[in-house]
């Protein structure tokens, strides 16, 4: 017969290669480049996106009051745009332009993708905060922050031709559908993802997104037919697109902002501002976590490129603002 402090130590050791090797296994999940510091004080950015056909990292730094185009290739700032707060941006005319929603002065400027200078402004008559873009009805739908409203943007109008009324107040992420005719805005205050007609604004549903509470990003998982939407309580679920069905959830850690899918690896970050990235895997239509990795504190805002799948953050460190790139493991 064995000892029992033998045996106490093996079942000891049981208990922790577990532990160790999903450590490892976490860590090995995203690899981090060296930072990027960007010119200029250090100030807050919000959410960030993905120009794929330049390569470039679009950042809204809503504290130096510009949209920040950086080279994805080499990490390098290529212009710092003036456009206001900027706390969004969205590429539209079939990504000759970018659109940027921005807080103050209230308004949506409008940049060429090429020379990266402002041909133009759309007042608004309130602080912006997210917007997407949709092709199908040519309209960008930008949030108010925090009010009642979405403001239907024409782009080629230069102008606001219509709202959509929201059921509550607390807009968060919004996105169209694959055909561009349906809208879905988290609402973060009802704990709701409420869903619109694109076109004429007309409120078609709004499903409850429990167990997540104030949800916050989104992000369309097309294969599944589904929304993986995140909350600030640190839960994440894959909700239906045709009935608002709650497919699957997973725990995250919280503060949670934006998050970003990668549709050719199937994998969902979640940028957390406690310092970590939460990665879950979408497999046969349910999240599947495959663990944490070290970002850094404060670090909300996430994109994703989907030509090489790197992973990108931006964030106000003590001394500055960052961006740095992680590469994913094989998928």
């Amino acid at each position: 017969m064995m000892p029992k402090s033998i045996c106490s130590r093996l079942a000891a050791a049981s208990l922790i290669l577990p532990l160790v090797c999903a450590s490892s296994f976490a860590a090995d999940l995203l690899t981090p480049k060296p930072q990027v510091k960007l010119p200029g004080k250090a100030a807050k950015f919000d959410f960030i996106q993905f120009d794929a056909a330049r390569g470039r990292l679009l950042a809204s730094h809503t504290g130096k009051a510009a949209l920040e185009v950086i080279d994805a290739a080499t990490g390098k700032l290529i212009k710092s745009v003036p456009t206001g707060a900027a706390q969004d941006c969205a590429l539209s005319n079939g990504g000759a332009e970018y659109l940027v929603s921005v807080s103050k002065p209230p308004q949506v400027a409008m940049v060429d993708a090429e020379t990266l200078a402002v041909t133009g402004t759309i007042p608004l008559d309130g602080p912006a905060d997210l917007l997407t873009y949709d092709p199908v009805t040519q309209l960008a739908y930008v949030c108010h922050d925090d009010g009642k409203v979405l403001w239907m943007v024409s782009p080629s109008q230069k102008k606001v031709t219509g709202t959509i009324a929201l059921p509550t107040q607390g807009p968060e992420d919004l996105a169209t559908d694959a055909t561009g005719k349906r809208l879905f805005q988290a609402m973060k205050r009802a704990g709701t993802l409420a869903s619109f007609d694109a076109a004429t604004g007309k409120l078609l549903a709004n499903w409850p997104t429990a167990p997540v509470q104030m949800p916050h990003g989104i992000a369309l998982v097309p294969e599944a037919d589904a929304i993986a939407i995140s909350g600030g309580n640190g839960k994440l679920v894959l909700m239906s697109q045709s009935d608002g069905k709650i497919l699957s959830s997973a725990a995250i850690p919280p503060r949670v902002d934006e998050i970003a899918y990668d549709r050719g690896a199937h994998r969902v970050y979640c940028a957390s501002g406690t310092g970590k990235i939460a990665v879950l895997a979408v497999e046969d239509g349910q999240l599947k976590p495959l663990g944490e990795v070290t970002s850094e504190p404060g670090a909300r805002s996430i994109a994703v490129n989907p030509r090489d799948h790197s992973v990108w953050i931006a964030y106000m460190g003590a001394d500055g603002s960052y961006v740095q790139q992680f590469t994913p493991s094989a998928h």
